[in-house]
């Protein structure tokens, strides 16, 4: 059933318009709140950031999560990344050629130490109630592709260490193993210093679903290993973005339910509200629908108004954003929220 409803909110930093954008996101139907946090905002307007999540938990009693958007570009999003600019050596690395791309490797202390930091920083404020752990993953690279991230000094020792071989140049099940472990390794140090601040915050992975090469394809194995860590499991199978059908969202909704379900976590699913075309607004509808009939615990949309204004907008944001309050709303009043 139903608990949750709400949409991801960033590119404000001001508390008082926030208000007026919480009040509008409250009239369509959400009880609940994302908050994405990029390094930017982190670094310059952290203040602005925290005194917009107090006014969305105490004056409209929301839930607020923390997302740590597009942090070293490992996390979703299209926020550019400040350790980046400043860390070039701690970069991923190509294996064919050596290159090096703009995401941080999971595996350096030096990445993890800066987002480690921010983060029991922020699970200590009593005005945010969780952290949402968004699309971790490796630099994304082509399914069919030969190469793959990340080769860099720090990665081979580690595959040596464990494999007891020299690392490849070329994908093998060896390398699929091995990202997959280390970005679960990397979810679970994150989670335990968010537990061990505040054990009472509230974590969400959310994975996203083929046709992307995340470097984690087992998502039972991940919950699995994360179950006593994560508090809701979530995907957001974003049909249209890949030309798909709804029936990427059928599929999706039901595996993710059915693993939260077997580990005994929460559910959530993420609506597409961004890069909608043209005359596909009722579509999302149709995708809420399939979440609610899954029954999810908790339903998110990406993001507040459609995107309007940005790279990534709708064709139509304001239908969109229309289409979005009615489906909370009906189901707002269907479960009493």
């Amino acid at each position: 059933m139903v608990k949750e409803l709400g949409v991801a909110y960033y590119g404000n930093l001001f508390p008082d318009r926030a208000r007026d954008d919480l009040k509008e996101m409250a009239d369509h139907g959400c009880n609940s709140v994302l908050i994405a946090m990029s390094e930017y905002d982190w670094i310059e307007w952290k203040n602005n950031i925290f005194e917009i999540c107090k006014i969305a938990k105490n004056e409209f009693n929301f839930t607020v999560h923390m997302n740590l958007w597009a942090w070293g570009r490992v996390f979703g999003g299209e926020a550019p990344s400040f350790f980046l600019n400043n860390n070039h050596n701690y970069r991923q690395v190509i294996s064919t050629t050596g290159k090096k791309v703009p995401a941080a490797c999971f595996n350096t202390q030096e990445f993890k130490k800066y987002i480690f930091s921010a983060v029991k920083i922020i699970a200590k404020k009593d005005f945010i109630d969780g952290f949402f752990w968004d699309e971790p993953h490796f630099h994304y690279t082509q399914p069919k592709s030969d190469y793959f991230t990340c080769r860099c000094e720090i990665c081979q020792n580690l595959f040596t260490e464990i494999y007891k071989k020299e690392m490849p140049i070329t994908k093998t099940d060896d390398i699929r193993e091995f990202k997959e472990n280390m970005i679960i390794k990397f979810l679970k140090e994150l989670s335990q210093i968010v537990k061990e601040v505040d054990s009472t915050k509230k974590i969400t992975l959310c994975l996203i679903p083929p046709p992307e090469e995340s470097g984690i394809n087992n998502w039972d194995k991940c919950c699995e290993n994360l179950k006593d860590l994560i508090d809701v499991f979530s995907s957001d199978p974003y049909w249209l973005l890949y030309r798909k059908s709804l029936d990427h969202v059928e599929k999706y909704s039901k595996i993710t339910v059915e693993l939260a379900q077997k580990y005994k976590l929460e559910s959530q699913l993420w609506c597409l509200a961004f890069l909608i075309p043209k005359n596909k607004e009722s579509q999302l509808q149709d995708a809420i629908n399939i979440f609610d009939k899954y029954e999810v615990d908790s339903i998110f949309s990406w993001c507040y108004r459609g995107a309007e204004g940005t790279s990534i907008s709708c064709r139509n944001p304001k239908e969109v954003w229309h289409v979005i309050g009615e489906a909370y709303n009906n189901l707002k009043v269907k479960y009493n929220l």
